[in-house]
C-alpha cells in the first residue's frame, strides 16, 4: 500500500482518528500501531507479516536473554547471526544458490525486510551495550519494529534514539499539523510528479542504450540520479509527515545532497539513516579511523561494500557500493574532504557541485542495470562518440529537478527544503496552493511508479 494511493488515504484517515481517540492509553495505541502496520504490510505480500512477527518475537526473546546474561558477547553474536541468517536466506540465497532454492520457502519479494532487520539489530546491540533497558512489555518493541511510516522504505530507526517514543504519551497541535503537511505535500510532489516524469525517460534511455547516442546515455545517468533522489526523498518526506501526525519524530533521511561540494559531504547528506546505522554498528566497531590511514581507508571500503550488498542481491549493487567507496578513498587521498560544519558557498563551488554530482551519477549505471554485462555495455557506449544524436526528451523533468535543487540550496540552513515556517502565513499558503495545484494538474499526465527503494 503506497502512500500515494487512495487505499492509503482511507487507511490513514481511519487510523489517525482511532489513534488519537486512544491518546490516554499508550498500550492501546501501540496495539493499534501493530495491528495497523501488519495490515498495511500485508498489501505488499500476505506472507510478510508472518516474517515480521517472527523477527519481532525473536528480537524480544534475544533482548530478554541479553538482559538476563549481560556481558555475554558470545550470546549476542549467536543471536545476531540468527537474525542476519533469516535476512540472508530470504534476500540472498536465491542469488548465491539458485539451484538449491526451494521456491516454497522463498518470498515473492522481501519488501521492508532489510529495514526492520537493521532496526532489530540496533535494538539487540544497544541492549548489550546497556544504552537501553529491557522492557517486559513487548508492545513497545513490536510497534517500534513494525511502525508503518518507515516499514517499507525507512528511515531506519536506531533503538536508543527512537524506541523510547513508543512508551511515551503523544500530543499534537496546529504547528505539528502544518509541519507534517509541508513534508507530505513536498514529498508527494517529488514522488508522484517529478520522479514519475523522470522514470519514463530513464526507462527509455536504459532500455535502448545500445542504439542511442552517447549524449542520451550521459543524460540518462543524470536523469536517473534525480529520479532516485526524488523517489526516495519523496517517500522519506511523506513518512516523516505521517509519523509527525501521530506524534512521532523519525529521522531525517536527506539534507539537500545535490548541493554537496565534496564526496564525503554528499554522504553526510544522502540516506542519513543508513549512513548513521553503518557508522554506529559497522564503522565504529571496526575501529573507525584507527591508528593509520591504511586502516581508515580499508574500513571505508568495507562499509561502502556492505552498503552495496544491503541494497540488493546482485553483483551490480556490490560493485556500486565498492566504487562509491573508492570515490571516497580517492577524495581522502587527494585531500578533497571537508569538515562537517556550515560553510559559505562561492560561485566557483558550482564546478565542485557538478563534479560531485557527475561522479555519483556515473556509478548509478550499476545501480540501474539488471546485470553486470548490461552495465559494462552501457559504460562502453557512453564513450562511443560517433553517434551525435541530440536528446529530445527529459527537458520538463530536468527543469523540475533543477528547480528542486535550487530551492534546496535556498533552504540549505533548514532541516528540509519544505520547512517554510519562518515565512508569513500568506507566503506559506501560496506555496501550499502552488504545490498542490501542480500535483493535481500534472498527476493525470504521469503514471506513478513503484518506489525504487521498496525492493531493498
Amino acid at each position: 500500500m503506497a502512500f500515494n494511493t487512495l487505499n492509503f488515504v482511507y487507511f490513514f484517515g481511519l487510523f489517525f482518528l482511532a489513534f488519537w481517540l486512544l491518546k490516554k492509553n499508550t498500550l492501546l495505541q501501540n496495539a493499534l500501531i501493530i495491528a495497523g502496520s501488519y495490515y498495511f504490510y500485508s498489501f505488499a505480500n500476505i506472507k510478510l507479516p508472518f516474517v515480521l512477527f517472527c523477527v519481532s518475537a525473536f528480537t524480544y526473546l534475544g533482548g530478554w536473554l541479553i538482559s538476563k546474561y549481560p556481558h555475554k558477547q558470545f550470546l549476542l553474536i549467536s543471536i545476531l547471526l540468527v537474525l542476519l541468517g533469516q535476512l540472508f536466506y530470504f534476500k540472498y540465497v536465491h542469488w548465491l544458490f539458485p539451484a538449491d532454492t526451494n521456491p516454497y520457502f522463498v518470498l515473492i519479494n522481501t519488501m521492508g525486510l532489510s529495514y526492520f532487520t537493521l532496526a532489530a539489530y540496533s535494538y539487540l546491540v544497544d541492549m548489550f551495550k546497556q544504552k537501553i533497558t529491557f522492557d517486559q512489555n513487548p508492545f513497545s518493541l513490536f510497534s517500534y519494529l513494525s511502525f508503518f511510516p518507515h516499514l517499507l522504505s525507512g528511515p531506519i530507526p536506531i533503538a536508543h534514539l527512537h524506541l523510547s517514543q513508543f512508551s511515551l504519551p503523544k500530543s499534537i497541535d496546529l504547528n505539528t499539523v502544518e509541519t507534517a503537511f509541508q513534508r507530505i505535500a513536498w514529498g508527494l510532489f517529488k514522488k508522484v510528479i517529478i520522479s514519475s516524469l523522470l522514470a519514463s525517460e530513464v526507462k527509455y534511455i536504459f532500455y535502448n542504450h545500445e542504439t542511442l547516442g552517447f549524449l542520451y546515455l550521459w543524460l540518462g545517468i543524470i536523469l536517473y540520479s534525480f529520479q532516485v533522489y526524488m523517489d526516495f526523498s519523496g517517500y522519506s518526506d511523506m513518512a516523516y509527515g505521517f509519523a509527525k501526525l501521530l506524534g512521532f519524530n523519525i529521522s531525517h533521511n536527506f539534507k539537500s545532497p545535490f548541493i554537496s561540494t565534496s564526496i564525503d559531504e554528499f554522504w553526510r547528506r544522502w540516506h542519513l539513516s543508513l549512513s548513521n546505522w553503518l557508522r554506529e554498528y559497522v564503522y565504529i566497531p571496526m575501529g573507525g579511523r584507527g591508528n593509520s590511514k591504511l586502516h581508515y581507508l580499508f574500513v571505508i571500503l568495507v562499509v561502502f561494500t556492505i552498503s552495496g550488498l544491503w541494497h540488493g542481491a546482485n553483483a551490480t549493487f556490490v560493485l556500486w557500493g565498492f566504487f562509491n567507496g573508492l570515490l571516497f578513498v580517492v577524495s581522502i587521498l587527494f585531500g578533497l574532504t571537508q569538515q562537517s560544519k556550515e560553510k559559505t558557498y562561492r560561485w566557483t563551488d558550482i564546478f565542485k557541485i557538478l563534479a560531485v554530482f557527475i561522479s555519483i551519477s556515473f556509478t548509478r549505471v550499476l545501480f540501474n542495470s539488471p546485470d553486470l554485462a548490461k552495465a559494462i555495455q552501457f559504460y562502453k557506449n557512453m564513450f562511443v562518440f560517433s553517434n551525435h544524436q541530440i536528446p529530445d526528451i527529459g527537458l520538463k523533468a530536468l527543469l523540475f529537478s533543477i528547480a528542486v535543487v535550487i530551492m534546496e540550496f535556498l533552504q540549505k540552513n533548514q532541516d528540509n527544503a519544505s520547512n517554510i515556517s519562518r515565512f508569513p502565513i500568506w507566503i506559506r499558503i501560496g506555496f501550499y496552493i502552488l504545490i498542490l495545484t501542480l500535483t493535481v494538474l500534472l498527476w493525470p499526465m504521469v503514471n506513478s511508479t513503484e518506489y525504487i527503494y521498496f525492493k531493498f
